[in-house]
């Protein structure tokens, strides 16, 4: 599947169906959760949520006191982001995660959730890349677990598909993602699954050149 195919799926997708997704946030909330307390997020830090959707995440981040902004390129997830009334309220952008607009260290973390598995594997890299880029501190990534034993591989990825659908999930469940990280200069630190086994969080900690 090319790069082009994987925009085209996504856009269709969350762009007719944005108005729909915040009723399965009961799914991801726990998981949520977890994302803001592993991101370890300080009062006053500034976040970068990556691929934000509606929002939910970007929000939580901000209560905890960052400075947070939320970039997608769905411009039908960024309307429902921006009708939230919240206080304090992030920031959000339409941008393409390949490309992020800003400079080299912006951001003390960066986050991503439920993203990745809806992009070939080399796009996922240059997202991680970027994100390892504009990232001082940390970054977390939130992506569906996978079982390990291949016998269970056909019925989780259907089962997947059900809550969350990727035209890329069958390549998903293969992949192993430790290394796509390492790939990306992102050593990981941690793994936390959550939510009844759904969920995987990839904490990582940006790998820095030597000056």
């Amino acid at each position: 599947m090319t790069s082009r195919d994987y925009r085209h799926h996504v856009l269709h997708h969350y762009n007719h169906f944005a108005k729909y997704y915040d009723f399965t946030e009961f799914i991801r909330r726990d998981t949520r959760h977890w994302a803001v307390a592993l991101s370890d997020v300080k009062p006053g830090e500034s976040v970068l949520d990556v691929c934000t959707g509606t929002g939910e995440l970007a929000i939580a981040l901000a209560r905890r006191g960052a400075h947070v902004t939320g970039v997608d390129i769905s411009t039908s997830m960024l309307a429902r982001a921006a009708l939230k009334l919240v206080t304090p309220k992030p920031t959000f952008l339409e941008m393409d995660a390949v490309a992020l607009e800003f400079h080299d260290q912006s951001f003390d973390i960066s986050t991503i959730s439920l993203a990745l598995h809806h992009m070939p594997e080399d796009v996922q890299q240059r997202v991680l890349a970027e994100m390892w880029r504009v990232s001082r501190r940390k970054v977390v990534i939130v992506e569906p677990h996978t079982p390990r034993n291949p016998l269970f591989w056909k019925g989780w990825t259907v089962f997947a598909n059900w809550i969350d659908e990727s035209e890329l999930m069958y390549e998903w469940v293969r992949q192993d993602f430790t290394r796509t990280c390492q790939l990306a200069e992102l050593d990981v630190e941690r793994t936390q699954i959550a939510t009844l086994g759904i969920h995987r969080i990839t904490v990582c900690r940006p790998r820095r050149r030597a000056a």
